[in-house]
C-alpha cells in the first residue's frame, strides 16, 4: 500500500539512461545510492536491450525470465538501501508476470540515498 508518508520508487527500463523513476527519470550520480547497486543496476538495464529483438520481443523465454528474477533481486536491495519509508515498484516485461513493490520493515542501510530520494519526491510534488 502507498501512503501519503511513503515514496514511490518504480524500477523500470525505459530508455531514460537510468532504471530508477521517482516520478521521473532518476540520474544515478542524484542518488547516494551503494556503487554496487548502481552498477548492477546499470548491468541489468544493458542486460535488458541485450535480451530483445530488434522488433523489442524476448531472444528467449528463459532471457525474460532472468530479467525478472534479477529485478526482483534489485528491487529488494533498493527497498533495503532507502529502508521502510519506500515502496518500490518493479513491473517486469515479461508476460503475465504481475507488477509487484518491496518495502523493508527495517530503517535505512544507506541514509544518504534515503535523503536524496525523499528530496526528490518532495521536488516532485
Amino acid at each position: 500500500m502507498h501512503t501519503a508518508s511513503t515514496v514511490l520508487v518504480r524500477l523500470l527500463p525505459d530508455y531514460a539512461g537510468t532504471v530508477l523513476w521517482c516520478p521521473h527519470p532518476v540520474a544515478y550520480a542524484a542518488t547516494h545510492l551503494d556503487p554496487a547497486l548502481v552498477a548492477d543496476l546499470i548491468r541489468w538495464e544493458i542486460g535488458y536491450y541485450d535480451a530483445l529483438t530488434d522488433d523489442c520481443g524476448w531472444r528467449s523465454a528463459e532471457l525474460a525470465s532472468e530479467f525478472t528474477a534479477t529485478g526482483i533481486r534489485l528491487a529488494l536491495r533498493l527497498a533495503v538501501q532507502l529502508g521502510s519509508g519506500f515502496d518500490i515498484e518493479f513491473a517486469s516485461y515479461e508476460a503475465g508476470v504481475a507488477t509487484r513493490r518491496f518495502r523493508s520493515e527495517c530503517p535505512a542501510d544507506n541514509p544518504r540515498a534515503t535523503s536524496a530520494f525523499t528530496a526528490l519526491a518532495r521536488t516532485a510534488a
